[in-house]
């Protein structure tokens, strides 16, 4: 087992076992020394949350933009401001 301290922070080997039925070697903080794949609680933070929309800005030709985006903002990364 491993266990690394970095400014009062362990962290220790995920206790996990992979499908090859070997320990994981992921790096986990957390109490249960679980790491995000064998956590069966863990909830990832979605950084889209919301639809697929497709983009509101106009191109260069004046053609409304194809592609598609998840911001709030309803525009892609070519026509937020």
């Amino acid at each position: 087992m491993m266990c690394v301290s970095f400014l009062g922070i362990s962290q220790t080997q995920c206790k996990g076992i992979t499908r090859d039925s070997v320990q994981c070697k992921n790096v986990t903080k957390k109490e249960n020394n679980l790491c995000h794949n064998h956590d069966s609680n863990h909830v990832s933070k979605d950084k889209n949350k919301g639809e697929t929309v497709v983009c509101g800005g106009k191109t260069k030709q004046n053609q409304p933009c194809k592609n598609k985006t998840k911001d709030k903002s309803g525009r892609c990364h070519n026509h937020r401001d």
